[in-house]
């Protein structure tokens, strides 16, 4: 077992800048304050090197995001950091011992051939933990696609600091029928695989694609074993493999697909031995699996994880090996499954050290010994700690939002109900501490996506209308992710019906139940969730005392109509999920909250990102005019400068603030 005495506040000394500097002292009234749930976490992410020397972090203090490096062979060593301020992180890899990669993203409006349009440009960054200097991988070279930071696919050991990326680029292929040469502009676009040398930045095309090329599937190497091309005719998918002894790609197999609805299988990668592709798909219980695959034929040769009620969410590619190392799924609890026998061992153990939390291995290095553990709680943020194999010492690193570590504010529990057909809907609670629940005031907060969900793991947002009195309810309406290909298909055609059936009858249940005040609720959401909001605004105006919609879609008519000009790939993916923009124009001009904006009953709060590419800022205007034309009780707020995802703190907790504000004038005490 592990030593008790080992799971402690303190990893090395290098590690108590946070509780020196967050101020650890907090007055119980300062839970309640918006600031504190809508700063980016203290600590984000940690990651160690392969050879299990450093550990790289991303961390935010004071509103300023820094990237450390901390030396775990010396306590006494100073960490040293680089400055990350401005830059929106989104995700840090070791490629080596020696360079970290980190990919950043910036918005910015830009002057197309479309118009004035806003565009978020996404970029790798190759970081020397010895110079701390920067290259960066990938400008704005012509004939590539500028906004594009490319895929990191490979960083083979013992090559000369190299990286192998996929990236989409117009240079080198063949010229578009009926169009003179004028340059890269007269070409079509090819998804092709480059090196990058991660010293001086530079990169060189070592395979070509073409405009169908959708993926590519590399060995530890970083050489092109398949090659992945959408296939117009069927929406399905033609994979070409390379032999060991070809020069060439050879066409293998097909998988035959639906327009819109997927494939039977996606591949990701080759397994460690290289013998057999790895890909997703459904199994027998139509729950999303990770499934063996045959190189030559396509043909199913087994399962690597499956489980009978919940699908796998997301997957961890280790460019290491390039391949796939762990599973992400959720039962009410985010779980991890490690593919890798030693590392599920050690995984089952730490869950039983530590029996409150969901326990995932998160990064290790190369020879299994050193491992980044984070452990996720119903009721606290979540915890991050190191485990050093041979001493058996599991050690506390640190919360990812320090001052609300032991604030015990909430807690999340599961409540579960039939919808207007009889589905069964799994959603969740967030109950302040102390509360009676008995006639509470309630704020309905519908996921996004629509094809994600929500789990019983603390979140800032929830947590915070919790910490000011509130019960919050989640659900996971028929269409989330999660539960299957019958539940997610169950949503297609069903925004603003039974999708939102699913919700409202969430809603009644809890007044039946005597949980909730049926004369203070309010409807909050983002994205997906900001068009529940508004849906529920406008298509069950009696049962909502207000509502707040951050990001929503407002005319489903021109969502659809993006869509279409962006790639048939996503019309055809929102086709389906939402009607045929022409055919059901009608029928879904009914469920667009701003085309029936006279409908609307309580009052509404838009408040949208000035820099939203996802779900442009003109569906809060025109909802705001529609709701003007209306006379309908509303107010407005852009947020300067941020994005779809409100990936920065001051913006996040002008959101909390604004929305508060309003919520309880509406339905507080």
């Amino acid at each position: 077992m592990f030593e008790k005495a080992a799971i402690r506040r303190v990893l090395f000394s290098f590690f108590l800048i946070f509780y020196f500097s967050a101020g650890a002292n907090l007055k119980a009234q300062e839970f309640t304050e918006p600031a504190l749930f809508g700063a980016l976490p203290d600590m984000e992410e940690i990651t160690i090197s392969p050879d299990g020397a450093t550990a790289a972090a991303i961390q935010n203090l004071n509103g300023k995001s820094r990237i450390m490096f901390y030396n775990l062979n010396d306590s006494a060593a100073r960490p040293t950091g680089i400055n990350a301020e401005g830059l929106n992180v989104r995700d840090i890899r070791w490629a080596n011992s020696e360079y970290l990669l980190i990919r950043i993203s910036q918005s910015t409006t830009e002057q197309t051939s479309s118009g004035v349009k806003v565009l978020e440009f996404f970029r790798w960054l190759s970081y020397s933990k010895t110079t701390l200097k920067p290259k960066r991988i990938f400008g704005n070279d012509p004939g590539y696609f500028i906004t594009s930071a490319g895929t990191l696919l490979a960083t083979p050991r013992g090559e000369n600091d190299t990286a192998i990326f996929s990236r989409n680029s117009t240079s080198g292929q063949a010229k578009i029928p009926g169009l003179g040469r004028i340059g890269d502009n007269d070409v079509k676009p090819a998804l092709s695989l480059f090196s990058v040398n991660l010293k001086t930045g530079r990169h060189q095309r070592i395979e070509t694609g073409n405009e169908d090329t959708l993926d590519w599937i590399v060995d530890s190497s970083g050489s092109a074993v398949a090659r992945i091309d959408y296939d117009k005719l069927s929406s399905g998918r033609t994979v070409y493999v390379r032999k060991p002894t070809s020069k060439r790609l050879k066409r293998a197999f097909s998988v035959e697909g639906e327009k819109g609805y997927g494939v039977d299988y996606s591949i990701f990668s080759l397994t460690k031995d290289g013998r057999q592709f790895i890909a997703t798909r459904y199994g027998n219980a139509g729950r999303r699996s990770l499934a063996l695959i045959n190189r030559e034929t396509g043909e199913r040769e087994g399962v690597l994880y499956e489980n009978q009620k919940y699908d796998l969410l997301r997957l961890t590619y280790d460019a290491r090996t390039a391949s796939v190392s762990r599973v992400l799924y959720a039962d009410d609890m985010p779980r991890a499954f490690q593919l890798d026998a030693e590392d599920q061992k050690v995984q089952s153990q730490l869950q039983k050290a530590l029996p409150q939390a969901a326990v995932s291995i998160t990064s290790r290095s190369d020879n299994g010994k050193r491992f980044i553990v984070e452990a996720a709680y119903p009721d606290r943020p979540k915890q991050f700690y190191y485990f050093d194999a041979p001493t058996r010492q599991l050690k506390f690193i640190a919360a990812s939002y320090v001052d609300l570590e032991n604030a015990a504010v909430a807690k999340k529990k599961r409540y579960a109900y039939q919808s207007s057909d009889g589905l069964t809907i799994n959603g969740y609670l967030t109950v302040p501490a102390n509360a009676n629940e008995s006639k509470m005031p309630l704020i309905v907060l519908p996921h996004g996506g629509p094809e994600t969900r929500s789990d019983m793991a603390f979140d800032w947002w929830s947590f915070f209308y919790a910490a000011r009195g509130y019960l919050v309810y989640e659900p996971n309406f028929r269409g989330s992710s999660g539960y299957g290909i019958d539940f997610r298909s169950a949503g297609y055609g069903e925004w603003g019906r039974k999708m939102q059936d699913d919700i409202s009858f969430g809603v009644e249940k809890l007044i039946a139940d005597g949980i909730v005040d049926p004369d203070r609720i309010c409807i909050v959401g983002a994205s997906y969730g900001g068009y529940a909001a508004l849906a529920g605004a406008t298509l069950t105006p009696s049962l909502y005392s207000c509502a707040v919609s951050v990001n929503g879609v407002s005319v489903l008519a021109n969502m659809l109509g993006d869509a279409a000009r962006n790639s048939g790939l996503s019309s055809d993916y929102w086709t389906v999920r939402i009607g045929n923009r022409f055919r059901d124009a009608k029928a879904i001009d009914a469920v667009s909250p701003a085309r029936i904006a006279d409908k609307a009953g309580p009052p509404i709060l838009l408040i949208h990102s000035k820099d939203d590419i996802v779900v442009p800022i003109r569906h809060s205007i025109d909802m705001r005019i529609a709701l003007q034309a209306a006379n309908k009780e509303h107010e407005y707020v852009e947020l300067d400068g941020e994005d779809h995802w409100l990936s920065t703190g001051a913006t996040r907790t002008e959101m909390l603030q604004r929305s508060i504000e309003f919520i309880d004038r509406h339905i507080g005490e």
